[in-house]
């Protein structure tokens, strides 16, 4: 049986997409095994032995059909979410709330990273390892030109993002 970390985009930001995190979990008890979820961002965790696309595809339909939403659904299993942590460029003393993960639903093609690099992002800095750019960002997201939605359009991707702190307390609770 695999774990998986599931993230959703975009869920239960600024009054939009609103999926009741308690609502869903009760619909993918269902099909899945262990189910939690964490705060209400769309993070949830659950074992399966289906496979991940599978799964990803399921879940996706899953939110249609009781949420009337279409959601990007990225999923990762343990060992992928422990690795992207391991590989943040940005030094553990940084506030692990200001250094971002962000999923990309591919991997950037040379052109698109070069729109990243023609930006002025002032005291902002990235790091893009295939389809994970990493952010820092020390006024926060709220305040940053590299919002998700910024990201989604310039790079021509479907993207979701946690911050680091997120991210570890994802794999905390998976161990």
């Amino acid at each position: 049986m695999q774990t998986y970390i599931v993230l959703l985009r975009s869920v239960n930001v600024s009054g939009k997409n609103i999926i009741k995190m308690a609502e869903l979990k009760a619909h993918l008890q269902k099909h899945y095994n262990n189910v939690q979820t964490y705060i209400q961002s769309g993070n949830i965790i659950l074992h399966s032995y289906r496979e991940k696309h599978a799964v990803q595809s399921k879940i996706t339909t899953l939110i249609k059909q009781y949420f009337e939403l279409d959601i990007a659904v990225f999923i990762l299993n343990a060992n992928e979410l422990s690795l992207i942590i391991k590989n943040n460029p940005f030094d553990i003393d940084l506030a692990s709330n200001n250094v971002y993960i962000t999923l990309l639903d591919h991997k950037l093609d040379e052109e698109f990273i070069r729109k990243l690099e023609e930006l002025d992002l002032g005291d902002e800095k990235y790091w893009i390892q295939r389809d994970v750019l990493y952010f820092y960002l020390p006024k926060g997201m709220a305040n940053s030109k590299l919002s998700t939605p910024f990201i989604e359009k310039k790079l021509k991707v479907i993207a979701t993002g946690r911050n680091l702190n997120t991210m570890h307390k994802l794999l905390a609770l998976i161990k």
